[in-house]
């Protein structure tokens, strides 16, 4: 893959983006948008940007989004994309912080700015007067592509270097993996502010593949009316689509069981997803009826989540990285080795400390170091030579699947000197078919853990019995063992701040609406 190529070969490509404006979808054929970039980089020329220079953009996902992240590549400029994070906080300090010239946003979203000031673009609308700040670039910035920032389950900003040579190198390899082809139609749904997100796009525009770009808000609508064959997705949201099968009633839910069984007879992979797809169009209408692969990845996914969807014979993939790695791991469609996120890329090696932390080696990583990180993460994790520590616990089994224990940040020590991976526990109150989401804290003072859990049927005292006994009789070490249940009065949403906009768990927000902080 070649950055510097990628919008010069847009006008012989012949796939298309689309998107859902009011409500109907519009088609933007790459010819297209290979002519908008260069009004955009035309644009931007005049209002100041020369390569070099960092470009600030805080808008929701759209169509001109993209087009102007990509003529800042085409510029050589550097891209800063502004989290949800800091919504309510742009102003001209954090600018100088950043040494931003140019902000970007969209016309509907400018009331995140106090003021319209003439280093406020607007992407979607006509601009009467803008002019870049004056910044000399940095030496530093040669072949940084962009600054991205990533926040945590337990709080806390990092700001990323992400170079163009790290892209290059670092999404081949998942492409080939996932086999990303001409004929696919990749939707994306998470905030482009996620590297991971522009990421894909990118590697769309080179496969000649489709992209749908939509937002949580309209995800729904963007599958049923744009029918995409690729949906990447958090397992929170697979957790949200096996909720919905959980509380079907007791027959409805025999029945499906009963159908599935049958259709696993039918000899051939294609039979089996027709006889899948009429059987159970209510289930496969939901992903607009063309999907071909459901990718899912931040966290393992559950093992009954995943089961499920095999057994609706629309599998469900994973794949494990980070923004200072990018992807790392594959587990594909026709491996059953649910609860490994899989085998290692093409490129990737790992080793493993004596803690069982990843460390991973390969000969180019997306993220050249932090600009802004706590004191001394720097060295803690870029440790030379191509190698990264990524935080992460996990083994390798004889095959080479990898498994995930949690993260080492988030260790809990007991007054016992106990070590307990949350993860771990939460892992195995995932087997209760009661519980659609569950966090596990050591709350100050106490001696034992307590798990603040979202049921699949809230309001059941029959499902809360159901889950008290199953905590009590779970088959995990004293050490381990929950002292105490908290029931959450509602499912954790992004709508009521315990999910992140990425749909991870905010350990901190549900830490501190449950008291246990």
């Amino acid at each position: 893959m070649n950055l510097g190529t990628l919008v010069a070969n847009l006008p012989a490509k012949n796939a298309a983006v689309y998107t859902l404006e009011r409500g109907k979808p519009v088609r933007y054929p790459y010819s297209s948008l290979g002519n908008d970039v260069a009004v955009a980089v035309e644009n931007l020329r005049q209002w100041g940007i020369r390569s070099g220079t960092r470009i600030g953009i805080f808008a929701p996902n759209s169509y001109r989004w993209l087009v102007y992240d990509l003529a800042i590549i085409e510029l050589g400029a550097v891209s800063v994309p502004f989290t949800d994070d800091f919504a309510g906080k742009i102003d001209r300090d954090l600018l100088d912080r950043y040494q931003v010239a140019l902000l970007l946003v969209a016309k509907n979203g400018a009331q995140a700015i106090a003021e319209k000031q003439p280093y406020v673009a607007y992407m979607d609308a006509d601009n009467e007067y803008v002019s870049a700040i004056e910044r000399q670039p940095s030496p530093e910035d040669a072949g940084v592509l962009s600054l991205a920032f990533s926040s945590g389950s337990a709080g806390g900003l990092k700001g990323l270097v992400v170079s163009r040579q790290g892209v290059e190198a670092t999404l081949p390899p998942i492409c080939e993996a996932i086999g990303l082809k001409g004929n696919d139609r990749l939707l994306l749904f998470l905030p482009m502010s996620n590297f991971q997100q522009r990421g894909m796009c990118y590697s769309a525009l080179w496969y000649d593949s489709d992209i749908i770009i939509t937002d949580y808000v309209q995800l729904l609508a963007g599958l049923k009316l744009l029918q995409p064959t690729i949906l990447i997705a958090p397992p929170m949201y697979f957790q949200m689509i096996y909720t919905r099968f959980i509380n079907f009633s007791d027959a409805k839910k025999g029945l499906w069981s009963v159908l599935a069984r049958l259709i696993s007879l039918i000899p051939g992979a294609p039979r089996r997803r027709a006889a899948a797809a009429t059987l159970f169009s209510e289930f496969y209408q939901q992903f607009g009826g063309k999907m071909r692969l459901l990718i899912t990845g931040m966290a393992p996914i559950k093992r009954d989540v995943a089961e499920f969807f095999a057994r609706m014979q629309l599998p469900l993939c994973e794949s494990y990285g980070l923004v200072e790695t990018g992807s790392l791991t594959y587990r594909p469609a026709h491996s059953r080795k649910y609860g490994s996120v899989g085998k290692p890329v093409r490129g990737v090696k790992f080793e493993f400390t004596g803690e069982g932390e990843i460390i991973v080696s390969r000969e180019k990583s997306l993220t050249e170091h932090y600009f802004q990180s706590a004191e001394g993460e720097n060295e803690r994790t870029f440790l030379g030579k191509g190698r990264i520590a990524t935080g992460d616990i996990g083994t390798l089994d004889k095959d080479g699947y990898l498994y995930l224990s949690g993260r080492k940040k988030e260790l809990i020590v007991t007054a016992g000197g106990y070590k307990i991976h949350p993860e771990i526990v939460e892992g195995e109150l995932s087997g209760c078919a009661e519980i659609a989401q569950a966090a596990v804290f050591l709350k100050q003072g106490a001696a034992t853990l307590v798990s603040v859990v979202a049921l699949n049927r809230p309001h059941s005292e029959e499902a809360r019995a159901r889950t008290r006994d199953f905590v009590r009789n779970m088959k995990t070490t004293k050490a381990s063992q929950i002292g105490e249940i908290v029931f959450a009065d509602a499912p954790f949403s992004v709508e009521n701040g315990m999910l992140r906009p990425n749909l991870k768990l905010d350990r901190r927000r549900i830490a501190a609406k449950y008291n246990l902080t």
